[in-house]
């Protein structure tokens, strides 16, 4: 539900690096609103829905399959935004959107983002370097699905988690987990039982806590670092 509404610092880097003349602008009907673990953002990126800012949590961008089922695309946290097909001219967006963990949006209309983005300002460039890096984001994500094992895929899912949600402790099912990684739950299953009795993770009714962080490194695929690289490129 709708909180309070939004004042410089938002917890969202995006924002945060704004004018206070580009900021005020998009604030002005902006609101701050909360998502528990598992819950969906509702119509992002369709006509006339607004774009989310999280401030906090990590939300998850599923693809949905034919069978029910979805995989995983990309992860957003505070560096990021929600909404990228308003701004490609979409009438809706193929993706859904999923909190991972508890977390808060900067909830801004449509039309008022598309206003204050085609000003050309700070924004506009802000924009651009978040486009590129979820460009390169989705290639190395096709890639990874395509040439690494279901463990170096969920190593590399729970490390980004970890990064993004700055606790050890995380809420995943293993229902979850499977589409978050594109494998079944069986796999799942089996990959969680050897990295917990590799002492790297806890798993337990449903709450994974990461205790040998390093270990999961050296387990995960390379596509880890270099989405890490890429994430930092786009919060320097």
């Amino acid at each position: 539900m709708p909180r309070a509404k939004l004042t410089r610092p938002t917890g969202n880097h995006l924002l945060d690096r704004l004018p206070d003349s580009e900021l005020g602008k998009l604030l002005v009907d902006a609101q701050l609103v909360s998502f528990a673990a598992r819950e969906e953002v509702d119509g992002i990126g369709r006509d006339g829905h607004p774009v989310y800012f999280p401030t906090s949590g990590v939300f998850s961008l599923l693809l949905p399959m034919k069978d029910g089922n979805s995989v995983e695309v990309a992860v957003v946290d505070s560096e990021g935004m929600l909404g990228i097909p308003i701004v490609l001219g979409m009438h809706a967006d193929p993706l859904r959107a999923v909190a991972q963990t508890d977390g808060d949006c900067a909830r801004i209309p449509a039309d008022r983002f598309l206003s204050v983005l085609r000003g050309g300002g700070v924004l506009d460039s802000l924009f651009r370097r978040f486009l590129a890096v979820s460009w390169q984001t989705a290639n190395q994500t096709i890639a990874c699905n395509l040439r690494h094992t279901v463990k170096e895929r969920t190593c590399r899912w729970m490390l980004a988690v970890h990064d993004r949600s700055k606790t050890d402790e995380f809420v995943v099912t293993q229902e979850i987990l499977s589409g978050m990684v594109g494998s079944s739950r069986q796999k799942v299953s089996m990959v969680a039982g050897e990295l917990q009795a590799a002492g790297y993770i806890s798993y337990q009714r449903g709450r994974v806590r990461v205790i040998n962080r390093p270990g999961l490194e050296s387990v995960s695929c390379e596509c880890y670092q270099t989405l890490r690289q890429a994430y930092e490129f786009l919060t320097s």
